[in-house]
């Protein structure tokens, strides 16, 4: 060949490579500038979405499509043509989730460009197809999620203080929220709209508003989201989102998931999750629908209050949209809805591990139907269930049949008047309401001092580990009570069913009793300096019913001053929480020592 073609064939091979380099380059520098346009545009939609839905006059979307036309022209770009730049290996969930929103998307851009609507038959633009078009932007942006929980989890952040940094921050996302116009049917100050927002996230249920008077439509659906926000935790949404979108997930976010599941192992938690969101679903679907049953002659939109009320009740939060509450004259004798409602706050309360281990043994009898008649000869003991499930179910029966009975003889004054059935309905939901959940069927301002330091321990024991609820937690509770006994009775070691206590789980109950007694008596100390005029049990019941997330009031939460109601949030904040949770989360160290001092045994008495 001669020298000629020789040099030819390289100058092309060096052009074809340079540009070839050039094209890699520029589709970095695309990838890049679109990655930065997607959330700049997200931002766009939802500051404009959220100006149409709460400042327009009547309430409704914008019905001008044309910006959102460019929106999702720019989102839906600015999303999928990086994975063309760069296509990479994911899983077959991905792949499904991916290219359903792409066909979907490009039906709808199609549409569009082809006539006046979504479904291209040319007909005006209706409200239906902007709502369809809205739905596949949120869509759109949901699933784009993932990545800034991976920029957030990168951060080096110990996961206390991450799960406080997501209740704090809902809390003030949901306060800006019911400060929109038309989330207010009546003036509402910041401060009463963040203490709103903060018992809905905290699933606390104390309001210095009334809900059914101070809000519409739109701003009881945004505390109905805050409460189902709260309940499952913001954490769990986030892991839940987070392997839906991505099916997979790093190292340091199955840490952070055993961390917030309190599982022993790694194996299975999005699983676990799963089964979390779809139980929850399942239960507040059947609550409405039995409250619906019992409620959809008697209240004003029966739909939506059967929905908020079970929502409400299964996270224990204590809301209701109407003004008397359960004890509003038209629901005082539904038993159907209370036993409901009851029933739903237990649920809620007893923990999703509870409520997954029994639904595992109870489908593991399904299967096994041999099972159950060995158990029967050996006198069934629930050996096949976990200790801690135990705990829970024991304890929790122990307390409500303690507190229904001690509610029936100590009070009076609230169950005079009523029949047989009423005054044990009563009885039985006070005990039940008062762990944690904050509906009430009576005025409680009725209630006997006897009944009042009653309610009081209960709301201090609390829900169980896992759920929705607060309080110091029935395990907790009852570890102490065991160990305490056993140290009475001489024994070092404590024993629960076939398993021994660890030590590490007797210190963390000692500190959670410790700090929970501290933080409720600091509150009750300020709340004295800060309420002179009020009765002291009453604020002493306040300051137990904020660390418990339970939402009954004595004092009536609404007349406290600024100050009082600010340092009744900082309570519902940390025992929402849990204050172990809130101070390893500033404090926790991840230094180790590896070294101990000789042991040196003290005179305690």
């Amino acid at each position: 060949m001669a020298p000629d073609l020789y040099q030819l064939r390289e100058k092309i091979y060096k052009r074809f490579f340079r540009l070839q380099d050039a094209l890699a380059l520029l589709s970095i520098k695309v990838i890049f500038i679109l990655e930065l346009v997607f959330p700049v545009l997200s931002l766009v939609y939802l500051a404009l979405i959220l100006t149409h839905i709460g400042f327009s006059e009547d309430g409704g979307f914008y019905q001008d499509p044309e910006l959102y036309r460019y929106l999702f022209f720019g989102l839906f770009l600015s999303r999928y043509v990086p994975e063309f730049f760069s296509l990479k290996k994911r899983q077959k969930i991905r792949w499904f989730i991916d290219g359903s929103l792409f066909l979907v998307g490009t039906a709808i851009g199609w549409a569009m460009l082809k006539g006046k609507s979504p479904d291209a038959t040319g007909v005006a633009w209706t409200t239906d197809h902007f709502l369809l078009l809205n739905v596949y932007i949120a869509l759109l942006i949901v699933a784009e999620l993932p990545r800034l929980f991976q920029v957030i989890n990168s951060l080096r952040i110990a996961p206390a203080l991450l799960f406080a940094l997501s209740f704090l921050s809902v809390i003030l996302i949901g306060s800006g929220l019911l400060m929109l116009p038309n989330a207010q049917a009546q003036p509402v100050s910041y401060l009463e709209s963040l203490f709103t927002s903060a018992s809905a996230v905290c699933v606390t249920g104390l309001i210095v508003v009334d809900t059914a008077t101070a809000y519409t439509t739109l701003g009881k659906m945004i505390i109905l989201i805050l409460i189902q926000l709260g309940g499952l935790g913001i954490m769990t949404f986030t892991g839940f989102f987070s392997y839906l979108f991505t099916g997979s997930a790093s190292y340091k976010d199955r840490l952070l998931l055993r961390d917030l599941l309190s599982s022993e192992t790694m194996g299975g938690l999005f699983r676990i999750l799963m089964q979390i969101v779809g139980v929850t679903f399942l239960i507040e679907m059947a609550g409405a629908v039995l409250i619906y049953t019992g409620t959809s002659d008697a209240v004003e939109y029966p739909v939506f209050f059967s929905v908020f009320h079970s929502i409400s009740a299964f996270c224990n939060a204590g809301f209701s949209t109407l003004s008397d509450g359960l004890g509003s004259s038209v629901l005082q004798n539904n038993y159907l809805l209370q036993t409901t409602i009851a029933v739903l706050i237990i649920l809620g309360g007893i923990g999703f591990p509870v409520l997954l281990s029994l639904l595992n043994y109870c489908l593991g009898f399904a299967g096994r139907p041999g099972k159950l008649n060995k158990m029967k000869k050996k006198k069934w003991r629930m050996i096949s269930m976990p200790v801690s499930t135990r705990i829970v179910l024991v304890s929790t029966i122990g307390l409500l049949a303690a507190g229904t009975l001690g509610y029936y003889l100590l009070e009076r004054n609230a169950l005079q008047g009523l029949p047989g059935t009423g005054q044990f309905m009563t009885s039985f939901f006070g005990s039940v309401s008062a762990r944690t959940a904050g509906f009430n069927m009576v005025d409680i301002t009725k209630w006997s001092y006897p009944t009042i330091f009653l309610m009081i321990f209960l709301m201090w024991v609390g829900a169980s580990p896992g759920s929705t609820g607060g309080g110091i937690k029935t395990t907790t509770f009852a570890v102490a009570l065991k160990a305490s006994y056993d140290f009475m009775r001489g024994r070092q070691i404590v024993e629960i069913g076939n398993r021994q206590i660890g030590t590490e789980t007797l210190t963390r109950v000692l500190v959670v009793v410790l700090l929970s007694l501290a933080v409720i008596f600091s509150g009750f100390f300020f709340l004295l300096i800060t309420e002179p005029g009020k009765n002291p049990v009453h604020l002493l019941f306040e300051s137990f019913s904020a660390f418990g997330t339970v939402g009954l009031s004595m004092t009536n939460t609404a007349t406290l001053s600024s100050s009082g109601k600010i340092l009744i949030m900082i309570m519902m904040f940390i025992g929402r929480l849990g204050p172990l949770t809130v101070l390893m989360g500033l404090f926790v160290s991840d230094k180790k020592k590896y070294y101990s001092y000789p042991k040196q045994d003290l005179i305690i008495n």
